[in-house]
């Protein structure tokens, strides 16, 4: 896509550039969301436009990868921008930038009709592809101050690469060769460089976000390969290539900082909130996913139950408190296909029936190596993080330490922030 517009970049072609404290919790980084009903003609308009679009696209022609989805309400209660767009003027269409964390969340919303859908989601693409590209500049720039050499190097070797400038800011610099810092590394060279088998877990991940200063130190002072793995599989995890190639252009002060706020466990050491599981004299008749035990969000006198949308997501959110709560620190990818029995005893410990059988439907997915072969657990772990992530919404606070990204990652929400009846914590 060429951008060719020169319009200052918070005026964007589509809606209005907005920024926010944080990312909303049922969103992803570049996902449009179309707020209506899933089943309305706006909806199916949408979703048409949008495979489109795909069909259409040259995926090296662009910065991001967009994805579309329908959602009929959204919370805003921690994101008062959005909320008076969204209900002040009737704006249905939206995407969330991915930015860097010290520059908040930047958001770009706009209204849309059934007439219009396929034109606006096309702007809010190339809108977003714009903000994209002002930012790779502005970290250009801060880049020559202390790497004039290196960028020239960078200009030299990758900015006439088509592929270079379409990946530059997610999973990017596809052309750009270094003798310290290489390249964005695949998972599969990253594995083979750390001599990992099989998946790398979420404690292996922790270890290499534990020990990212230390790698950092020791490649300013001289090249260690096995340094640099370690920061590849960091940054595979953050968005690769670059920023680890501006930190290390950075001053060892700035360095650490920068290091600080980046880990996740950043955010959970910063959190106020507890998880809360309490029990009911019975299950709700009215929400039938509300069982003998629920989950609820505190923050001193404020309590707020979450709502599962489906109840093999509650049981498996249970599972990964159970395990951080009893572990903490040393709580590592689980092996979910081991959790049989105790996912049988706290279904029927929550909604009266043996729990066996949603188990096997649930987890037939997964291959030997327990890797995931369809779409039957995403789903079940995207209503996690729909559910998790609108309840720390309605209570502002920054969802992150409390969701899963997927099956290989656990919760970062602190050990002494999670409260479980003894008798579920007996189960173990």
């Amino acid at each position: 896509m060429r951008i060719t517009d020169n319009s200052p970049i918070d005026q964007p072609c589509i809606g209005v550039l907005i920024e926010e404290k944080c990312a909303v919790g049922q969103f992803a980084d570049n996902g449009i969301y179309l707020i209506a009903e899933p089943e309305s003609s706006l909806a199916l308009a949408a979703m048409n436009a949008m495979e489109g679009f795909k069909q259409s696209m040259n995926k090296d022609d662009y910065f991001n990868e967009y994805e579309l989805e329908v959602i009929p309400n959204v919370e805003f209660k921690n994101h008062p921008k959005l909320k008076e767009r969204v209900d002040g003027h009737g704006d249905n269409i939206l995407i969330q930038l991915f930015t860097p964390a010290m520059d908040g969340k930047r958001f770009i919303v706009a209204k849309t009709d059934e007439e219009e859908i396929f034109t606006n989601i096309g702007l809010m693409m190339y809108a977003a592809e714009r903000v994209t590209k002002f930012n790779m500049v502005q970290t250009l720039k801060a880049l020559v101050i202390e790497n004039p050499d290196e960028l020239v190097g960078l200009i030299k070797n990758a900015a006439s690469s088509k592929k270079f400038w379409a990946n530059y800011f997610a999973k990017i610099v596809d052309g750009f060769k270094h003798p310290v810092f290489g390249m964005a590394a695949p998972i599969s060279s990253i594995k083979e460089r750390l001599n990992i088998n099989g998946i790398i877990t979420h404690q292996r991940q922790k270890e290499s976000f534990d020990s990212m200063l230390e790698n950092i130190h020791k490649l300013r002072k001289r090249p260690d390969p096995k340094a640099e793995a370690e920061l590849d599989l960091v940054f595979n995890s953050v968005d690769p290539a670059t920023w680890k190639k501006f930190f290390l252009s950075q001053s060892p002060k700035l360095q650490e900082k920068i290091c600080g706020y980046i880990n996740p466990y950043r955010l959970a050491q910063a959190s106020t909130v507890d998880l809360e599981v309490c029990s009911a004299k019975s299950a709700d008749k009215n929400r039938k996913n509300d069982g003998r035990y629920r989950l609820y969000i505190k923050r001193e006198d404020q309590r707020l139950l979450i709502h599962f949308t489906r109840k093999t997501g509650f049981i498996l959110y249970l599972i990964y408190l159970i395990d951080r709560k009893k572990n903490g620190d040393m709580v590592d990818t689980l092996n979910l296909t081991q959790y049989k029995q105790l996912f049988s005893k706290l279904y029927e410990m929550t909604y009266g029936i043996s729990g066996e059988t949603i188990f096997t439907d649930m987890i037939k997915n997964f291959n030997v190596n327990n890797e995931v072969q369809q779409k039957g657990l995403y789903i079940v772990l995207k209503s996690i993080r729909d559910d998790v992530g609108m309840a720390c919404e309605r209570m502002q606070e920054p969802a992150d330490p409390f969701l899963l990204k997927d099956t290989t990652s656990h919760l970062t929400v602190l050990p002494e922030h999670i409260i479980i009846p003894p008798e579920i914590m007996s189960l173990i």
